[in-house]
């Protein structure tokens, strides 16, 4: 299975190659160029039907690209109407353009000028199918890449922000002494580290797709003065714990997982299986509903894949009481526009002069959701929430 590094390495001599051989032309059409990426040409700026999705994707070889010829000079808008018209069989993660006769590649990371020379007419999209970009291999690569910025960095303006928001999940389980813990889809381990905090003398698991965020978590568990962790690589479709002979969980805690799953329900299949009768379940992720993400669908050709994945928190709750546990209670935390924008100035421009500020903000407004409902959910970039499994 292609991972989401290589259908990223589209080359410079392969664009140029399949730029050329299809250049000019105004009609709507499909063209194969051997076993590299296909490419559709548009006749408008934007789609005027909807897209046959399974023709794109019918006979597309592995690990190669659908590439979108948009003509003229397209808007941000219009850009993002083609991203929507190809989700959810395409993930676009890439734009071509060229000025002076060079290639200009935007991509979640920024722009790169002079990735070769060459003649785009518009915009090309470069669009990868969903199942490869969610697949295992590429996601396992994905979070290896980036484990440690995913971790934190201490002494930063932003770190004592980052670690709020992992104790803030954690704090939902409330003040039951839990005795076996588990970090589904860990990440770097801080829910689950902030958890075992909490409950003194608890073993504590975790598991993550990527090694390497499960060597970052046993070091963090290990400077948090946790002795019984245990931690495996492993998916939530088929979770690595409890093993043979192992008991499930009485604390189960997972935080913005779900939505890079690339089979949510066999996902929840998995985090149920973990939970011991009577156990507590804390789960939390993006909200995709938000003022900010919503403004960010409207006007960023380019999002990661998550943020289009995110479902709704009503729907995992109902996903949930179908499988039999009972609903406590959520909340919403890390507020939305402009306070995110505010942190990254912060970060990079003003030298943490407002850390404490938007941690004070970001933290009153938790609090007053959580107990109030106030403000709304729509305020909240992210969402957690609490459910039990019920003894019998």
């Amino acid at each position: 299975m292609a991972s989401a590094r290589s259908m990223s390495k589209t080359n410079d001599a392969t664009l140029e190659q399949i730029l050329g051989a299809h250049g000019g032309g105004q009609l709507l059409e499909i063209d194969a160029a051997g076993q590299g990426p296909r490419i559709l040409r548009a006749a408008s700026a934007r789609p005027e039907s909807p897209l046959d999705l399974s023709s794109l994707s019918a006979g597309l070889a592995p690990g190669t690209p659908l590439l979108v010829q948009v003509p003229s000079q397209p808007s941000s808008q219009d850009l993002t109407a083609w991203r929507n018209a190809l989700w959810p069989e395409f993930h676009v993660g890439a734009l071509w353009t060229s000025v002076a006769g060079q290639l200009t590649q935007t991509t979640l990371q920024g722009v790169q000028a002079n990735k070769g020379s060459g003649q785009v007419a518009g915009v090309i999209l470069v669009a990868a199918p969903r199942h490869e970009v969610l697949a295992p291999k590429a996601t396992m690569e994905k979070f290896d890449a980036n484990a440690a910025g995913w971790n934190g960095f201490p002494g930063t303006p932003s770190y004592r922000h980052f670690r709020w928001m992992r104790r803030t999940v954690a704090d939902l389980a409330g003040k039951s002494s839990f005795k076996r813990i588990l970090d589904f889809g860990s990440g770097a381990g801080w829910v689950g580290i902030e958890a075992a905090l909490k409950n003194p003398g608890a073993s504590l698991a975790a598991f993550d797709p990527s090694p390497e965020m499960v060597r970052i978590a046993g070091e963090n568990a290990q400077a948090q003065n946790i002795s019984d962790f245990t931690g495996r690589v492993g998916f939530g479709e088929a979770p690595p714990f409890p093993g043979a002979g192992e008991a499930q969980f009485d604390l189960v805690l997972s935080s913005g997982v779900i939505s890079f799953s690339s089979d949510p329900e066999a996902w929840l299949d998995g985090l149920v299986a973990t939970l011991a009768p009577g156990a507590t379940l804390v789960i939390g992720d993006a909200h995709r509903g938000s003022l900010g993400f919503k403004r960010r669908r409207q006007k960023k050709p380019l999002l990661p894949v998550r943020e289009l994945s995110a479902w709704r928190r009503e729907d995992v709750r109902r996903a949930l009481e179908r499988r039999g546990l009972s609903f406590e209670c959520w909340g919403g935390y890390q507020l939305t526009r402009p306070v995110p924008e505010l942190m990254h100035l912060n970060e990079t421009r003003l030298k943490g002069l407002l850390a404490w500020p938007l941690l004070l903000l970001n933290q009153s407004a938790a609090a007053l959701n959580r107990n109030l409902g106030l403000p709304g959910q729509d305020r909240f970039d992210s969402w957690v929430m609490r459910l039990s499994r019920p003894l019998a």
